[in-house]
């Protein structure tokens, strides 16, 4: 499902938001500011669960219960709307952990993290929220820092701290991430993910035991199912201190949607035999047979982001989880996973724009010690043109995609490229473009740019230096979803060699 057809629906909603700050206490204790939901569709615009591959395998037998090691301890994200990041956060923190970093040393900084994801990704800079898949792709690409690098603050900037930050949505990024980083954040060592992705929610008890690691999840928020202090319905102080959702009945899904909200969490494993009654509008458990109540079996074990004093105290996991209805999660989530890192310091990338290594020196492409011998940092050599013009059409909705080869006879060693595209296309944001030349292959355009028309863009295509420059040069542009049409009229590359 696309964002543009969501439009009527959220108006005056931000989509994607990620749990935004709560409004004053209206409910008794435990109920207090520092559990925030989200306003809007936390998983607008993400792709439909049936759409993603499906990555379980026909014999496969999972243990009736599960849970995921390597966690670092649960944090409390304030009355910041913020639970996506802290989310994120945790997911990468189980990462590293994973590939071997103490659990002492796994501590990265929610607060970096929310300032790269708006500043760096571009993600919903005039709001507080995002989504895990924002955040993780921003670790992705830039990577974020450790928590004594930029210390996480419980509340928003607001009118205190600069006059411009008021209530609401639409103020200055700077509002939603409480200033600008520390200068010592440019020079702080930077932890990177290699890759993340949206996941199919019939797959998540595939990727945990194979991978061994959480997995993210946003959903639609049902108040009484959650026993939050906000719901218009009886709630259940016992199932709120054990850190229970149940999947909601048709009234709570009813009062909750009037004003729609979400929430983030990091799903950690499951228990296919435990068992709540289910409840009724009036909070009553409802009637079974044989005289006891009709039962909802099987639940996912997260950990949340509302610290360890309220929610889930109760917990048999530890304080701060808690057990989420396998149908809430299949019927209303949205899964994002992400792979081990290395914990061997990358590389800088010669030729591209950024410093991409991970030792905090800013020192970027020929700058950098990395790249001292590097075919991009020797200098000299010609700079060619290769045009091709396919006026291809782009098939809807497929794999297959329009592709075009330029065979380039000239010889020389790459040392820097830039693509330039020119695309017709009635949603942009359904597109994908990779550049491929031998075994290497990049993706220079990753659906972006929601409802915009064309894309006609030049691109600088790193980890191409050193390739040979003879050969077939493919540009492969797929249409990601349904209902529009697009042609690849023209491309060319512009290639400095040796």
């Amino acid at each position: 499902m696309r964002i543009r057809f969501l439009t009527a629906a959220l108006v005056s909603l931000p989509l994607f938001a990620a749990c935004t700050g709560a409004d004053k206490d209206e409910g008794p204790t435990p109920y207090d500011d520092d559990y925030p939901v989200t306003d809007g569709d936390i998983n607008a615009g993400a792709p439909a669960n049936d759409s993603l591959p499906d990555d379980n395998k026909a014999d496969q037998v999972f243990p009736a219960k599960f849970e995921v090691a390597f966690q670092s301890p649960v944090k409390s994200q304030g009355s910041r709307g913020v639970c996506s990041i802290f989310a994120a956060t945790a997911q990468v923190e189980n990462l590293y952990i994973k590939a071997g970093m103490p659990v002492g040393d796994a501590d990265f900084s929610e607060q970096y993290l929310q300032w790269a994801a708006k500043n760096l990704s571009g993600g919903f800079p005039n709001t507080s929220g995002s989504t895990s898949e924002i955040n993780l792709r921003t670790v992705v690409n830039f990577g974020t820092v450790k928590e004594s690098e930029w210390t996480y603050e419980t509340s928003q900037w607001n009118t205190s701290n600069d006059p411009a930050c008021t209530e609401g949505e639409n103020l200055p990024t700077r509002c939603y991430t409480n200033g600008e980083p520390p200068a010592t954040v440019n020079q702080a060592a930077k932890f990177k993910l290699p890759s993340t992705r949206f996941l199919n929610t019939n797959s998540i008890k595939a990727h945990i035991t194979s991978k061994g690691t959480g997995v993210n999840v946003g959903f639609t928020f049902f108040y009484q199912s959650w026993n939050h202090r906000r719901s218009t319905l009886p709630i259940s102080t016992p199932l709120w201190q054990q850190g229970v959702v149940t999947y909601p009945n048709a009234k709570d899904k009813e009062v909750s949607l009037v004003k729609r909200a979400g929430h983030a969490i990091h799903i950690v494993g499951w228990d296919d035999n435990f068992e709540v009654c289910m409840r009724d509008e009036a909070g009553v458990d409802v009637p079974g047979t044989g005289g006891e109540c009709k039962k909802e079996k099987g639940f996912w074990i997260f950990k949340n982001s509302w610290g360890t004093s309220g929610f889930g105290i109760d917990h048999p996991t530890g304080s701060g989880y808690g057990y989420l209805s396998y149908k809430y999660v299949q019927e209303f989530g949205s899964a994002v996973a992400a792979e081990i890192p290395s914990l061997t310091p990358a590389r800088e990338v010669c030729d591209d724009a950024a410093d991409k290594d991970e030792d905090g020196d800013s020192k970027a492409n020929c700058d950098d010690s990395d790249c001292a011998s590097h075919p991009a940092c020797s200098g000299g050599g010609t700079t060619r043109t290769f045009t091709s013009t396919p006026n291809a059409s782009i098939p809807d909705d497929s794999a297959t995609g329009a592709s075009s080869t330029l065979n380039v006879t000239d010889a020389g060693t790459v040392t820097d490229v830039k693509l330039t595209v020119d695309i017709s296309h009635s949603f942009r944001g359904d597109l994908k473009v990779t550049l491929s030349k031998g075994s290497k292959s990049f993706v220079v355009f990753d659906a972006t740019g929601g409802s915009a028309d064309d894309l006609k863009q030049t691109f600088t295509v790193a980890g191409m230096a050193g390739e040979a420059l003879a050969g077939g040069w493919t540009l492969k542009v797929e249409d990601t979803a349904a209902q529009d049409l697009g042609t690849l009229n023209s491309w060319s590359l512009e290639v400095a060699s040796n």
